[in-house]
């Protein structure tokens, strides 16, 4: 199959095998993610209910009597397929619940439907009811219990609403339920493999939109509209899309001679990928990835947020201290913010993760405040003129008025800052630290899996690396000398006790090769020397590092290693799979300490994670993690902090 990323002059082209597909979202959270075939029970179209914060399946496929796809266009806003001489145009419009699906002619295509919560597999109590209104074709989903497989029977749990509207409105119903057998999640040991969808209509038409809600008259309603309109909504897609391209450090990496063609589409494919898993709802938030984890997890959150900014600054910091809020009794921030239940396991890092983003706007407040200052004094030599004293004072007053209002904003913006970061800090010392160590449970890093007993308990390097950040931090905001002393008692204890001159070990009493250092350098690079920190990555890229560009998350000697993936079985999670932000984040520190003695592993990344946004799984979407083995796309098709520390990795590199 042809690929094509269509962007310009950069436009890039590539015959790639497998089965290849693409991911477009409205920042409403819901989505579409369609293959060459279905082979997933995750592809289709799918609608994220605001209120509920849930996600529903709603089409299962759009079918052609030719379903061979030969060609497969990015077009970043849409995405286009070939079919022997027709084109198919999917298009998820921002702010709309809807797909625009256009055809090159008229042809027919059958409608299949598999409405549902995303992870329910139930198969029975589903009822589909098709009916004609305004115009539009509406189907009514209804999903009720069955006593064959629940506990009660006929209670109605909700309805869903499909309002379609083509050029011809012409149609039959198929009625008619057919098996499929999901070969991807087969594969990844997600059962079941086979299921029952149904075959709903044969539509006739070359444009389309299928709208979707929980009230019949809102999707009716926004069907009509998108369809009366889908001309000036194109163009609207468009211009958003481009309007991210205008931003100065956009165009800094398109413009660079020092980058690859390739890696440029890729940075632009992981910039629209990131943007993409916005939800700017009133309950707003990042999700961490398509297609399985449609939540807001405050650790993924933490670490896209620096990439975030680069798309949309107002939005990041809307986040930000949006989190800071969030800052609970005992100094952390709860696994899932939102409407969310925050699950049972507790989590040891996101709230290293968010000051240490918090890093980047202290800075940017006090250059602005040097700018302020700088300012003033302009203003003070400017008093000192006699000339036309009245606009001189009436300058100086519009002037006074708006550094003040600046100066109220970052005073204002550093109070929450230092505010929660002191509530952070002193409640982590109380419950959470043991001899100067920030000390968790079991499951409670990155790392949540537990194999064989190996579950990351105790003190963990890449904790104590953003316990040190953080009181660098607060040292930096307040200058009490209190701060700086626990920033070096611990700073002292962590290279006394896991730090053998070699190894940096993953934990207390535990020297086991793990990416964890990576994170610890990326957080902390005050822990060790320039030269230190480089006799530690030459050592952990000894028992880590891939041939194909990457690292594994445990050394690669080690019994629990795992090369190949076991999708749902965890057994290589954590130990073996290779995960794409790791990667992106290694490159980078290795970068920061020694570019030129790093210089192949570097380019080996950039080029592995370059090739798997391009022309690997879900096109132009960086997906969660590889085998060991050897470069692949697996796990979640598209995923938020693959993006973003992509995005981070060239924009330092290149800069």
């Amino acid at each position: 199959m042809e690929i094509i990323h269509n962007l310009g002059i950069l436009s890039i082209k590539k015959n790639a095998e497998g089965n290849a597909g693409f991911v477009l979202a409205n920042k409403k959270g819901s989505y579409c993610s369609f293959f060459d075939f279905p082979s997933s029970r995750y592809q289709g179209l799918f609608y994220f209910d605001e209120e509920s914060m849930n996600m529903y399946k709603l089409i299962e496929n759009i079918e052609l009597n030719n379903n061979d796809v030969s060609g497969l266009k990015n077009g970043f806003y849409f995405a286009e397929r070939r079919k022997e001489g027709i084109v198919e145009l999917f298009l998820m419009p921002k702010s709309f619940n809807s797909l625009i699906y256009e055809l090159s002619s008229e042809e027919d295509i059958n409608l299949i439907l598999d409405c549902k919560e995303s992870f329910d597999n139930r198969e029975w109590g589903r009822h589909y009811e098709i009916l004609e209104e305004k115009g539009c074709i509406i189907i009514k989903f209804t999903k009720k219990t069955d006593g064959r497989e629940d506990a009660s029977d006929g209670a109605e749990e909700f309805s869903l609403y499909l309002a379609i509207k083509s050029n011809s409105n012409i149609f039959q119903k198929n009625d008619e339920w057919v098996e499929r057998h999901y070969g991807l999640d087969e594969h990844r040991n997600s059962m079941p493999f086979r299921r029952h969808v149904y075959n709903a209509l044969k539509l006739n038409g070359s444009k389309f939109v299928f709208s979707m809600s929980k009230v019949k008259n809102k999707a009716i309603k926004e069907c009509i509209y998108l369809f009366s309109n889908i001309g000036m909504v194109k163009s609207k897609e468009k211009e958003n899309f481009f309007e991210m391209l205008k931003k100065e450090n956009v165009k800094k990496i398109i413009n660079s001679e020092k980058i690859a063609k390739e890696a440029k589409v890729a940075y632009v494919s992981a910039l629209n990928s990131l943007n993409n898993l916005i939800v700017d709802n009133e309950n707003f938030g990042l999700f961490a990835g398509f297609p399985w984890f449609f939540q807001f997890w405050s650790r993924d959150t933490g670490i896209s947020l620096m990439a975030l900014s680069g798309i949309d600054k107002d939005f990041s910091k809307k986040l930000l201290f949006g989190y800071l809020n969030k800052i609970g009794n005992d100094g952390r921030l709860p696994n899932l913010a939102g409407k969310h239940a925050s699950i049972s396991l507790g989590n040891a890092d996101a709230h290293g993760w968010l000051f240490l983003r918090c890093n980047e706007f202290v800075r940017e407040i006090s250059k602005n405040k040097e700018i302020i200052s700088s300012i003033k004094k302009s203003i003070a030599t400017i008093k000192k003129i006699n000339t036309n004293p009245e606009r001189i004072k009436d300058y100086i007053k519009k002037c006074n008025s708006i550094i003040g209002k600046k100066e109220d904003e970052y005073h204002k913006f550093l109070y929450e800052i230092e505010s929660a970061l002191e509530k952070s800090v002193l409640n982590l010392l109380k419950f959470h630290t043991k001899n100067t160590f920030e000390a968790n449970e079991k499951l409670e890093t990155w790392m949540d899996t537990s194999v064989d007993g190996d579950a990351r308990e105790g003190a963990r390097i890449e904790v104590q690396a953003l316990r040190l950040n953080m009181y660098k931090l607060m040292f930096e905001i307040t200058r009490d000398e209190k701060y700086r002393i626990l920033e070096n008692l611990l700073k002292n204890n962590v290279k006394n006790k896991l730090w053998d001159g070699k190894t940096l070990a993953d934990g207390l009493g535990d020297f086991t090769a793990r990416p964890n250092t990576f994170i610890a350098a990326y957080a902390y690079p005050e822990l060790l020397s320039q030269k230190e920190w480089e006799i530690c990555f030459e050592n952990a890229l000894k028992s880590l590092w891939l041939g194909w560009g990457g690292v594994s998350t445990i050394d690669k000697n080690h019994p629990l290693f795992t090369e190949e993936n076991t999708g749902e079985n965890i057994k290589s999670y954590h130990r073996g799979d290779s995960w794409f932000w790791i990667n992106n984040l290694t490159a980078l520190v290795l970068n920061r300490n020694n570019k030129i003695k790093f210089k192949k592993q570097i380019q080996k990344i950039i080029d592995a994670s370059t090739e798997e946004i391009l022309w690997k799984g879900c096109i132009g979407c960086h997906s969660e993690l590889s085998s060991a083995k050897e470069l692949r796309s697996e796990g979640c098709f598209s995923q938020a902090w693959s993006s973003a520390m992509f995005i981070e990795m060239v924009d330092k590199i290149y800069r």
